[in-house]
């Protein structure tokens, strides 16, 4: 997909992809390299007192962020903004049955490699930009529909790569960000805090992959009921 094109043109597309969620829309995520803010200012927002996952589910619902960082300490991990392992806070919560479990588990999470000063987290239909991942809350019926269309040109599986732990911030976005897509049953912390149903699953996809998604979407024959 051309970003320079995308850039010019106002993001009143993905119809494909919009259609398939049936609560909220699509979500926009965009790691921001500057530092302006859109006014001419070069003081870096504030660092938001929710998680990203809950900021994922708000911006879902029609909110708009920019934010400088977020409230979840493995969250901060995957996207970069520490180098503070969650293992001990993993053990302690009680999902690992010891230490090196929980350092295993921790050194598995996906990681954000790129750096930026701010985070832009929006609904499909605010979006007049470019964004790198676009986030959505699906049934398994739908989220198989994405699986298709993945392989409709090339015939490849979808290698599905999780722990079940840092689902949004990991496993669909950073992990979304490296492989193309990055699908996810959730994880305790973004079920408990963000809220989603407990029958939909999440799922990013990189900007770069969402055209050859949408064609496939658009080509595939109806799932019979």
């Amino acid at each position: 997909m051309d970003r320079i094109q995308k850039e010019i043109v106002p993001f009143s597309w993905c119809p494909e992809l919009r259609q398939l969620m049936e609560t909220g829309e699509p979500v926009c995520v965009s790691f921001k390299t500057d530092k302006r803010s859109g006014k001419g200012s070069e003081e870096l927002p504030e660092k938001s007192g929710f998680l990203f996952c809950e900021l994922v589910q708000k911006a879902r619902m029609g909110e708009k962020f920019r934010i400088s960082g977020q409230s979840c300490a493995p969250g901060d991990y995957v996207l970069g903004l520490s180098e503070k392992s969650p293992a001990g806070y993993y053990l302690q919560s009680g999902r690992y049955r010891d230490m090196q479990a929980a350092e295993k588990a921790a050194l598995s999470l996906p990681r954000l490699k790129r750096k930026f000063c701010s985070v832009v987290i929006e609904p499909l239909s605010l979006n007049r930009d470019t964004f790198d991942v676009l986030i959505l809350f699906l049934k398994p019926q739908e989220a198989m529909r994405i699986v298709q269309a993945n392989a409709y040109s090339e015939g490849e599986r979808t290698l599905m790569d999780t722990t079940g732990a840092a689902s949004i911030c990991g496993d669909c976005t950073a992990l979304a960000l490296e492989r193309g897509i990055g699908l996810s049953f959730g994880c305790k912390g973004s079920r408990k805090h963000s809220g989603y149903e407990d029958f939909e699953v999440p799922l990013g996809i990189a900007f770069e992959k969402i055209e050859e998604i949408e064609e496939g979407l658009s080509k595939l024959p109806e799932t019979t009921q």
